[in-house]
């Protein structure tokens, strides 16, 4: 698939902590097609391992941002896509409707397209990239990694699965997969088919299953929360995260 970088917009915010991120939008193309991104770096001069960001049903939202810049404040360039067109829904029934509106090719195809412009940044180490997802960026975020042999490392939290091992098996990307144990949308079955299919497939995975939790928990804004968020679920699962990037992209 081509891809075009049509313009980076000068640094929109410097986002200030232990170590600060710049901020900034990124203008790409997929053949015709245009979309945006966001993209976090940190201090320093490079060059970093990377990261994609596949943001979940409620958009590139204030929350999926502070996430981009927690990675940033680690080392990490992010690139946050917007697979909304800067649309942001108020409501569950908006955010279905926006997210069963997208095409999937076109989605894998802007994912492509941001590993691509990655690749070609000098600040970027291009054998050490990755992408993460939550809620249905969780399995877009499986998709591009069983599409796309230049992804080292993939994590995805409770997005949908793949779960026939001959897809799998294109896949290069070691694997971490998060989900809570009380999320009706992925039963313990389709877990256990899925780390079945990724051991046929000779490929390897980390689950982490959040007993307590349901679907959407690390984002304590979640309008899928029942009751206060888990933090110590959440502080967890953020701690398996930095690990398995850590030991994928940053050795």
């Amino acid at each position: 698939m081509r891809w075009l970088l049509l313009a980076v917009v000068p640094a929109l915010a410097l986002v200030q902590g232990p170590t600060a991120a710049t901020e900034k939008r990124v203008d790409l193309k997929t053949g015709k097609q245009s979309f945006q991104a966001l993209q976090f770096q940190p201090t320093g001069k490079g060059p970093f391992p990377a990261v994609v960001i596949v943001h979940g049903e409620f958009g590139l939202t204030d929350w999926t941002r502070q996430q981009a810049v927690r990675l940033a404040k680690k080392g990490y360039l992010v690139l946050a896509i917007d697979l909304y067109d800067g649309e942001l829904p108020k409501t569950i029934e908006e955010a279905h409707i926006l997210e069963r509106g997208l095409d999937e090719r076109r989605v894998v195809a802007q994912a492509q397209a941001a590993i691509g412009y990655l690749e070609r940044l000098p600040l970027v180490r291009k054998e050490a990239i990755g992408i993460l997802g939550w809620d249905a960026g969780g399995g877009y975020a499986l998709d591009v990694a069983i599409r796309d042999k230049r992804l080292k490392a993939a994590v995805t939290c409770y997005g949908r699965l793949t779960t026939d091992a001959k897809q799998l098996a294109a896949m290069e990307a070691r694997v971490l997969a998060i989900f809570g144990g009380k999320d009706e949308g992925i039963p313990p079955d389709t877990i256990a088919q899925f780390q079945k299919a990724m051991q046929q497939a000779g490929k390897a995975l980390t689950v982490q299953v959040y007993p307590k939790c349901g679907h959407g928990f690390m984002d304590s804004t979640s309008p899928y929360l029942e009751g206060p968020p888990d933090q110590a679920a959440i502080a967890d699962a953020w701690a398996k995260i930095d690990a398995h990037l850590e030991r994928t992209l940053q050795r």
